[in-house]
This record gives structure tokens, C-alpha cells and sequence, in this order.
């Protein structure tokens, strides 16, 4: 993947945006129904992922896709992963914690990302090598202790109601205070952005993080999941902090990396 695709994808994620913004202020166009236990998809969904595939059809046509929506299709080791709208209950109900989410697996490992957050005018890319960019601004963490540590956490059906007040209780035990946003790819934003100093989620699928894993790792970070390879196939435990907060797994206790 060339620094012309880098382009490419921040400008489908960027178009992406656009196309659900305005479906999302015409009433007449959005339509919601449920997915599953607290799963909303939207029209916009499906909108955005077509037109994410046919961008990427047009400008590749060799390569394999997997997307939230309409899944596997293709051939060939390479794949774009898409998560068309990342935080749909909150893309429905008028919050902005919602994003676009582009990355690229060259069969080994994940070499480009893009998150962009059109309600939040903020975009994030990274090409692997060269770096994290936050609205242009390049991310280096440092590795300074935070005095109030912030984690972010997520949960979804997938996983047991239980293991997330479980965690929850581990935190407050520490010292260390969580927010939840209902959207993987905001929480990676926070991170780079500094308003969280980690993520943790059980259970996420590739796509909701796929982009995200690069970009914290470009700007100096660590991330614990399974292997890429398993990760495809199915969901896994997700860790990503910065430099100064080494601690969380341990103090999670619960976080399970194949």
C-alpha cells in the first residue's frame, strides 16, 4: 500500500462523513432497526459501506474487503477493513461519539489507519513507521506517570454484564477513574488525544479496532490482543494505553490475549 492510498483512505473516510452527516439531518432518509441486543444498524451504515467499497473497488480492484455490514468478500492475503459507523446508538441519537474507521492488512500486519470523527472535527492517521497524526499534529506519548489516571472502557453483549463491574470495581480499588463512550474508535482518539491514559474492551471485533491498534502503536503506545490471524475470524480482548500507564492489565485481571 503506497502513500497513495494513505490519501485514498482519508478521503473515502472523509466522503464517508459527509454521506452520514446529511443522512443522518434528512429524517426521511435515516432508517434504524436492530441488529441485536443493544445493536442498532442505520441506513447510513449500509450507505457509508457501499460507498467505502466501491471507492476502494475503483481504486484496487484486486483486493479483499471486510466491512461490518456486508463482511468478506475478495481474494488475496491484502484487506481493507472498514467500520462504516463505529458508535451507531450514538450516531442516531444526534451525540458525536461516533467515527469512520479505515485500515489496511497487508497479510502481516496492519500497515495503515484512519479514524475520522466528523461531529468532532477530528481525524487520525498513521502509516506504519512514520508516525501518529492527530488533526496534523504528529502523537508522541511520553512516558510520564499520570497523577489521575483515566481509563476507558467498553462493554457490549458479547460479553459477561459481571466481568465489567468487575473491572470497574478493580479501577476505583486503584485509584483510577473510567469513562464509557459506546464507541471503540473514540476511546483510541482519547488516548492519542490525551483524555484517557488506556482503553480496555472485551470482545471487540477487527473492525472496530483495526485502525485504532496502528494508531496508538505509531504514536509510541502498546497494544495487547490476540493474534492478527485469530482476530480476524473472531472477537478478542483489546488493550491500548500510552507510555506512562503500564499497570492496567494487571490491575484488570482479566484481560486474555491468545
Amino acid at each position: 500500500m503506497t502513500d497513495d492510498c494513505l490519501k485514498a483512505a482519508l478521503d473515502m473516510a472523509r466522503e464517508a462523513g459527509d454521506l452520514a452527516q446529511s443522512m443522518r439531518d434528512s429524517p426521511t432518509e435515516l432508517k434504524t432497526s436492530a441488529k441485536g441486543p443493544m445493536d442498532l444498524v442505520t441506513s447510513a451504515d449500509h450507505a457509508v459501506e457501499t460507498l467505502l467499497r466501491a471507492r476502494i473497488q475503483v481504486f484496487e480492484p484486486s483486493v479483499a474487503i471486510l466491512g461490518e455490514e456486508g463482511g468478506f468478500e475478495g481474494k488475496g492475503q491484502s484487506i481493507w477493513i472498514l467500520d462504516p459507523i463505529d458508535g451507531t446508538v450514538n450516531f442516531s441519537r444526534g451525540m458525536p461519539d461516533w467515527a469512520i474507521s479505515i485500515a489496511y492488512f497487508d497479510g502481516r500486519e496492519i500497515t495503515h489507519g484512519v479514524i475520522h470523527a466528523p461531529d468532532l472535527n477530528i481525524t487520525a492517521w498513521a502509516k506504519r513507521g512514520q508516525g501518529c497524526f492527530l488533526n496534523g499534529r504528529r502523537i508522541i506519548f511520553d512516558d510520564t506517570v499520570p497523577q489521575s489516571p483515566i481509563v476507558a472502557l467498553g462493554h457490549s453483549p458479547r460479553s459477561a454484564l459481571p466481568g465489567y463491574f468487575a473491572r470497574i470495581e478493580s479501577l476505583y480499588r486503584t485509584g483510577i477513574e473510567h469513562r464509557r463512550h459506546g464507541a471503540a474508535t473514540i476511546c483510541f482518539l482519547g488516548v492519542l488525544a490525551g483524555w484517557f491514559d488506556a482503553f480496555h474492551e472485551p470482545e471487540l471485533n477487527i473492525w472496530d479496532v483495526a485502525a485504532g491498534l496502528l494508531l496508538v502503536e505509531e504514536a509510541g503506545g502498546t497494544v495487547q490482543h490476540d493474534p492478527l490471524a485469530d482476530f480476524l475470524g473472531k472477537p478478542s480482548d483489546v488493550v491500548a494505553r500510552n507510555c506512562g500507564f503500564s499497570g492496567l492489565v494487571a490491575v484488570l485481571g482479566s484481560a486474555d490475549f491468545g
